[in-house]
């Protein structure tokens, strides 16, 4: 097989899409839950099979019975995976047998034009091939039972699949047995004029000059692209820097990201808890790859009454483990509360670098106060990671937005900062003749001993003579004389190994 492809699998709500996508690509990067209507963004995965790889796309369930924004959101992101896919897998419930929601579904993908296969999942029982029999109603040539919860069939799905996209890709289709020619590829769903509910809004990501990926492997980095130029070939984010975007429920974290993209990638809402996944999106700005991670609000521990929400704030902590800058997003409607202090908090104690973002500038600050006053109160609100840079941007307006992947690479590169061991014991003989530890505190010399974050240990008679309020100070020089603004700074003191007489 030639050219690597993209399937997008979808279906009517709560039909089981994502746990098949997660089945296929071997990982849970998106949260299963028995609730209609949890996946609401469209996520990516790469999946492996006898040989061949080809990317997968989740996208949230068409629901025509409502035209709510949520739903209508949720109904764009399925027509622009449509779009995307060159081949479709339609998830139907076996459970549920044929409903009214998957004909209206099933029309909708008939038009793509494209190679579909139908997976009626939840096969878990004996009985279901008579109970398969009612979906060839939709009129397409098979359907295939499958068990996303135990794996029965999956692997006949793909075998299916990789014949179907490994075949002449000019060779013509029945549109009945396949939905159309394998290679229509992305362009064909545009020009077929698919829709399902809501027009198209936002300027794609390669029109705003980013160019957006849809894959994302750890086992190389792609080559070229000096001045901001594409270069040929996938998008690859072996060493990319992962961003993760975090802060309380509604404070326009959705909104940036697509901002930055300038691709409405993510469902955008104004009810708080739209976005449930941490979805990574992997990009390139200038000579840089990036790996964008939007994350589920965090809320307060006792507003946290579902199981879902609980996924959810787990998926964003897990998010900012895995992440090497974590942009913390400021409703700058509100004041700065303590629960950006906790995230904050939780930032720190991730040994994560990170930045400052206040949103929604465009509806003016709370309190009326200037700029300088609130990014004061961010930072003193925010004081575990008071080292870092505060923005004002407007996500919705666009301003301050080209600001941002700038001061992310800088961060970056102040996260990887190693200062010279002369040079730090220079500073240190400075810092301490400045303004003397304690007596029984006697600093010898120090060295860095790692980075991301960088790491120092200082050796010193009687270590835990140095007070807290010293280190601060300790840490307040060293920033002043090297920098590492937004990162935090790892300080450990120990004993001095003395040398044994012999």
């Amino acid at each position: 097989m030639s050219d690597r492809f993209t399937v997008a699998i979808v279906g009517r709500p709560n039909v089981g899409k994502s746990a098949l996508f997660n089945r296929m690509v071997r990982a849970t990067s998106s949260i299963v839950h028995s609730q209609s209507g949890v996946t609401r963004d469209r996520l990516y995965g790469t999946v492996q099979w006898q040989g061949e790889e080809f990317t997968l796309l989740d996208t949230g369930g068409l629901d025509f019975s409502s035209d709510e924004d949520l739903v209508k959101n949720i109904r764009l992101q399925v027509e622009q995976a449509l779009v995307e896919a060159d081949a479709l897998i339609f998830v139907v419930d076996l459970r549920s047998g044929l409903t009214p929601e998957d004909i209206e579904v099933a029309e909708v993908l008939r038009k793509t034009n494209k190679p579909l296969l139908l997976a009626a999942n939840k096969a878990d029982t004996g009985s279901h091939d008579l109970k398969a029999a009612d979906f060839y109603e939709l009129g397409f040539e098979d359907v295939y039972p499958v068990s996303a919860a135990h794996g029965l069939g999956v692997g006949d799905l793909l075998d299916r699949l990789l014949e179907i996209m490994g075949g002449d890709r000019s060779e013509e289709r029945d549109p009945r047995r396949t939905g159309g020619p394998a290679n229509a590829g992305a362009k064909a769903g545009a020009e077929a004029g698919v829709k399902v509910g809501v027009e198209a809004g936002a300027e794609t990501g390669a029109k705003a000059g980013v160019k957006v990926g849809v894959e994302v492997r750890g086992d190389a980095r792609r080559k070229g692209g000096d001045d901001g130029e594409e270069s040929e070939g996938p998008l690859i984010v072996g060493a990319a820097i992962r961003v993760a975007i975090v802060g309380k429920p509604n404070v326009g974290k959705s909104s940036l990201v697509n901002a930055l993209l300038g691709d409405k990638r993510m469902t955008v809402s104004t009810v708080p808890g739209t976005t449930v996944d941490a979805v990574d999106t992997p990009f390139r700005w200038g000579d840089r790859d990036f790996v964008l991670i939007d994350t589920a609000g965090l809320r307060r521990p006792k507003v946290i009454g579902e199981k879902l929400e609980e996924l959810s704030v787990g998926r964003a902590l897990s998010a900012i483990k895995r992440s090497d800058v974590v942009i913390l997003v400021l409703d700058g409607t509100q004041r700065p509360s303590s629960q950006d202090r906790r995230i904050a908090g939780y930032i720190r104690r991730s040994g994560k670098a990170s930045l400052i973002v206040v949103n929604k500038t465009d509806l003016g600050l709370w309190g009326d106060v200037s700029k300088e006053q609130y990014g004061a109160a961010a930072l003193y609100e925010c004081r575990p990671v008071d080292y870092s840079e505060v923005l004002f941007i407007s996500a919705l307006t666009g301003v301050g937005i080209r600001r941002i992947l700038p001061w992310v690479v800088k961060v970056y590169g102040e996260y990887g900062k190693r200062i010279d061991t002369a040079l730090l014991n220079q500073a240190v003989t400075e810092i301490t003749t400045m303004a003397p530890p304690p007596k029984e505190a006697r600093f010898y010399y120090a060295t860095q001993v790692g980075q991301n974050p960088p790491h120092m240990v200082f050796f010193v008679r009687n270590p835990s003579k140095v007070s807290t309020m010293y280190e601060r100070y300790l840490d307040s020089e060293i920033r002043k004389r090297f920098g590492f603004q937004g990162t935090p700074i790892v300080m450990e003191f120990k004993e001095r190994q003395r040398k044994r007489r012999t």
